[in-house]
């Protein structure tokens, strides 16, 4: 787990973030309605945790779908506008979240792997958060198809150029991300953490949750995003 300040690398980008990603919250094909269908229907209390919630992007998906949002992040500016479109929001690190172990029913996250520091230390904390039987919906971009060792599925429909370094996890900084082969996107701002599929999926299952689903999505040459259901073993 990672021990000292975090930083809220999004401050000071959260309207261009908002810019830039309005329609993820669209309700047919966008990441939001990704998350929102592997998160399912309302149930038990209506509440469900939002985890790295940024702007309240991915909130709103969920609350368009019947949920009550509570956003938990890091980056001050990103809960200010978080804060006109949940429920409730709460700034903390995600790496250890401030919520009983076994009181959450359902919990939700979007785009989190490739900016927090450590994404298993935070699975593990959505897991010990999770009650008995309760559900993590998680949707990101897919580690095979996006990130520095890939063209950015964007630049052409026909042919991506790979290069070496699939297989290392580390952290890009925004320079690495300043080239025709990934737009002028929020890489360029903030940077990125690469995570190999193996390492995403394993997160989940070291974290002791069962994996339910497991969906790529994404119009284009190459499904850019990946979703994953899990959920907690035990009666619920």
């Amino acid at each position: 787990m990672p021990t000292g300040a975090i930083e809220a690398r999004y401050d000071g980008h959260a309207e261009f973030y908002d810019r830039l990603f309005a329609a993820y919250t669209d309700a047919t094909e966008s990441p939001g309605a990704d998350l929102a269908r592997l998160v399912g229907p309302p149930s038990g209390d209506g509440w469900v945790l939002d985890v790295c919630c940024g702007g309240g992007l991915s909130g709103l998906a969920l609350a368009a779908a019947g949920w009550r949002v509570m956003g938990v992040d890091i980056s001050p500016d990103q809960l200010r506008l978080a804060s006109r479109r949940l429920g409730a929001v709460v700034r903390a690190d995600a790496h250890r979240l401030p919520v009983r172990s076994g009181s959450i029913g359902h919990a939700a996250a979007m785009f989190a792997h490739t900016d927090v520091d450590d994404f298993g230390a935070m699975v593990g904390e959505v897991a010990r958060v999770l009650s008995p039987g309760g559900h993590f919906a998680y949707v990101g971009t897919h580690p095979c198809f996006v990130g520095p060792h890939i063209d950015s599925p964007l630049v052409s429909d026909e042919r991506l150029s790979i290069s070496a370094g699939y297989g290392d996890a580390r952290w890009v900084p925004p320079e690495a991300f300043d080239t025709p082969r990934f737009g002028p996107g929020i890489r360029r701002r903030v940077g990125a953490r690469h995570v190999p599929l193996a390492g995403l999926l394993a997160a989940f299952i070291h974290a002791g949750l069962v994996l339910e689903q497991v969906r790529e999505a994404g119009g284009g040459l190459v499904p850019w995003r990946l979703g994953v259901a899990a959920v907690k073993p035990g009666d619920g």
